[in-house]
């Protein structure tokens, strides 16, 4: 069964999968917990490394599944915060600095959990421990986007105005326009560019896993259609 190994980010805020079959999916739009398989929103570090993480946006860790990344939020509660009451839980784990409201995040998980002093997390019971966690998944989003398979470029034709047409893994030769609007809907790993000329083009974009430059895949002429 296909599974992912590694994720970067993309572009517009995206994460981009490769499984183990060499196949590449987007994600893009809905919570940056959703797209990271990250539930708590977890930057990288030796939490997140025992929970097989397989990339990072440079702020967040990114896991191959919510399963993985839902078993790191528990690890950091019961290890990392083991001793704190939720007030200093809160301070710590969503502080004012990342741009969250610490009043509101420690009112939510008093209300949720139902624990109102400065009791520590290791001595909260079963219940008000679960109550925890799903409060702070629920706090920081966990809302689903879209997930699109992402094609590589494997060969690309130039004329004498430049590259006119490019080939696709698994679907062929591709005129530059039809790239430029595969490209837009996510489906394509490149960059639309806009000439000074007000003319679209299309550049690799940097230290990408899907494919790389597009001036080193040139060939003379390009395959028959479809192949």
């Amino acid at each position: 069964m296909p599974y992912f190994v590694k994720g970067e980010a993309g572009l517009n805020h995206s994460i981009i999968y490769t499984d183990n079959t060499e196949r590449y999916f987007r994600y893009s739009g809905g919570t940056w917990a959703w797209r990271d398989h990250n539930p708590g929103n977890l930057v990288p570090g030796s939490v997140s490394a025992r929970h097989n993480q397989i990339g990072s946006t440079g702020k967040f860790a990114i896991f191959p599944d919510y399963k993985n990344g839902h078993s790191a939020l528990l690890d950091c509660l019961k290890t990392t915060y083991k001793n704190a009451s939720i007030n200093y839980l809160v301070s710590k784990f969503a502080p004012a600095k990342d741009g969250n409201n610490v009043k509101i995040y420690r009112k939510f998980l008093h209300d949720r959990t139902g624990v109102k002093d400065d009791k520590k997390v290791k001595d909260f019971t079963a219940s008000e421990f679960d109550k925890l966690w799903h409060a702070i998944e629920a706090m920081e989003g966990y809302k689903e986007g879209i997930v699109t398979e992402v094609f590589p470029i494997t060969e690309v034709y130039r004329d004498k105005n430049g590259i006119c047409e490019l080939h696709i893994k698994g679907k062929g030769w591709a005129s530059k326009s039809e790239c430029i609007n595969l490209a837009k809907q996510g489906c394509l790993d490149l960059i639309v560019c806009i000439s000074h000329m007000r003319h679209e083009y299309l550049r690799a974009r940097p230290n990408s896993s899907v494919n790389g430059s597009l001036e080193h895949m040139i060939v003379k002429k390009p395959k028959e259609k479809g192949k």
